[in-house]
């Protein structure tokens, strides 16, 4: 029973350091999405539309903007491939006729939402973690008083006792000769 007990407790001790992992995780998933957050409601500079008609060129300069500006999101690890891949082929609502400000705006509002789902999974995770570890606590619990209580019954001089009559636990008489097979022997961990 000892050596069980030893086992579910570096078990629960497995168990929480996962569980502290991923509560940082979290904390750094809340920080990035803050951050995202706060780039998502600052607003762009205003911008005055030209009430001239738009030419071919400055089409594909708006396109050449969004295709550059979505691929550095993307090395920088604020996009998907699969959100890269919506923006190139414009799809999903990414429209490179746009003025590149309101591009800024769309980016800047996906990138929000990418890091807002990495938190909510993150936090998801961390509960089951956090779960997991109070499992294994309590089962590490359960069987250290197991084992605590078998390491009683093994005492010389002691009369075992039934749950029912824990309270009035009693013993043997002082004197009494303890047999040879009863020995109290601690249990190795290790």
């Amino acid at each position: 029973m000892a050596v069980a007990a030893a086992g579910a407790a570096e078990n629960a001790r497995r168990h929480r350091e996962r569980w502290l992992v991923a509560q940082a995780e979290v904390d750094r998933a809340w920080r990035t999405y803050d951050e995202a957050e706060v780039a998502a409601r600052r607003s762009p500079v205003p911008y005055c539309p030209r009430r001239a008609p738009r030419t071919p060129a400055e089409y594909a300069s708006r396109e050449r903007w969004l295709h550059h500006a979505a691929m550095t999101a993307h090395w920088r690890g604020d996009l998907t491939a699969r959100q890269l891949a919506d923006v190139l082929a414009h799809r999903n609502g990414w429209d490179p006729r746009r003025h590149p400000a309101e591009q800024e705006i769309v980016l800047a509002r996906a990138v929000r939402d990418g890091r807002s789902a990495g938190y909510r999974a993150a936090a998801e995770r961390e509960q089951r973690a956090w779960r997991d570890a109070e499992l294994a606590a309590e089962s590490a619990r359960a069987l250290a008083v197991e084992a605590y209580a078998a390491a009683e019954r093994l005492r010389p001089g002691i009369v075992p006792v039934r749950r029912s009559e824990a309270v009035t636990q009693t013993f043997a008489p002082v004197g009494a000769p303890v047999p040879r097979t009863a020995r109290w022997r601690p249990a190795r961990v290790g």
